[in-house]
């Protein structure tokens, strides 16, 4: 039912010129919100859950390809620097600075910030811009995307045990 309704809502909205990503962001909260204590929701839940966990390893895949074939060959220096500091200043103290009217502890917020959302999706976004408009210089706005992809894999990968072990401790 999850996958038909993401279908079916991403394909109605597009065919009526609208945007299909958000139509579908929008009908997950509304199903989300229907029934909320029916078991389907955990059912459901674990699915999409399986789901993405399949689309991510398919995704990374596929990302390791590209980086064999030479999607990074366009790196400057300039590039790196902006990885860097936007995986971790930048992320972060938006990260936190958007969660701080929360009752969360500034370590978990912190956290929280410094992880983010998974960067796929700015393949997303990136290849959806260029179906929309020609832009100059797509092969180095493909190569500075894919660095900061690969170097969130990297940092967060290594980082993400200790860090959760450690705000598990403190809690």
């Amino acid at each position: 039912m999850a996958v038909a309704a993401t279908l079916l809502v991403y394909g109605i909205t597009e065919i009526v010129h609208g945007y299909g990503f958000i139509a579908v962001f929008i009908c997950a909260i509304t199903l989300r919100h229907f029934e909320k204590d029916h078991q389907y929701h955990d059912t459901l839940h674990s699915f999409t859950d399986q789901i993405e966990r399949l689309l991510v390893c398919l995704l990374l895949i596929i990302f390791g390809g590209a980086l064999a074939m030479g999607i990074l060959e366009p790196i400057t220096l300039k590039m790196v620097v902006f990885s860097v500091t936007f995986l971790l200043i930048v992320r972060p103290v938006f990260g936190w600075l958007a969660l701080s009217s929360s009752k969360m502890k500034n370590k978990e917020r912190l956290a929280i910030g410094f992880f983010g959302i998974r960067g796929m999706g700015s393949i997303f976004y990136l290849a959806f811009a260029f179906s929309k408009y020609n832009f100059e210089h797509q092969d180095e706005l493909w190569a500075a995307v894919s660095l900061t992809i690969l170097f969130s894999i990297l940092i967060h990968g290594l980082t993400a045990t200790r860090v959760m072990e450690y705000l598990k401790r403190e809690a």
